[in-house]
C-alpha cells in the first residue's frame, strides 16, 4: 500500500501549532488509515489530542469513500480549532440514521455530531457535496 507523503512545510516551517493539509487519498479503507495517521501524527507532534479528531476524520471519510465516489479531504488547524472537511463527487447528502441493532451501520453521524463542536454539508451541485466538522484540537 502506498503511503501519501505528508506536503512540505512553507519556507521557515509553519506557525507553531498550525497546519493544513490538502489531500486525495486512495477512494478505499487503506485512504482512511492513510489520513487518519497523518492526522494522528500531526496532532501529536504538536501535543495536542487526538482521538476525537481521528474519529470524526475517519466516520466522514468512511462515508464518502463508501457512499460517495472520489474523496477529497482538507485539514486546518488553527488557535485550536480543527476544521475536517471531506468532499466527494455525489450530490446525495448525508442523513442522520437510527443505528442498526446488530449491525455497524448507522453510527457515524451521530458519532460526529456528539464529537464536533459543530457539523454540516454543503452541497455543490453538479460536483457533489462538502461535509465538515469542527472538532476541539
Amino acid at each position: 500500500m502506498p503511503e501519501t507523503p505528508a506536503p512540505l512545510p512553507p519556507e521557515g516551517g509553519p506557525p507553531p501549532g498550525r497546519f493544513r493539509f490538502d489531500l486525495r487519498p486512495p477512494s478505499a479503507p487503506a485512504g482512511v488509515s492513510i489520513a487518519r495517521r497523518l492526522l494522528r501524527d500531526s496532532l501529536r507532534a504538536l501535543g495536542r489530542d487526538d482521538w476525537a479528531a481521528c474519529l470524526v476524520l475517519s466516520e466522514l471519510l468512511t462515508n464518502a469513500v463508501r457512499h460517495g465516489g472520489v474523496p477529497s479531504v482538507l485539514m486546518e488547524l488553527e488557535a485550536g480549532r480543527l476544521l475536517i472537511t471531506v468532499s466527494d463527487s455525489s450530490a446525495v447528502l448525508p442523513r442522520r440514521r437510527e443505528p442498526e441493532r446488530e449491525g455497524e451501520g448507522g453510527r457515524g453521524l451521530g458519532l460526529v455530531a456528539d464529537l464536533a463542536v459543530a457539523w454540516g454539508v454543503e452541497p455543490m451541485g453538479r460536483y457533489g457535496k462538502a461535509v465538515w466538522a469542527e472538532v476541539a484540537a
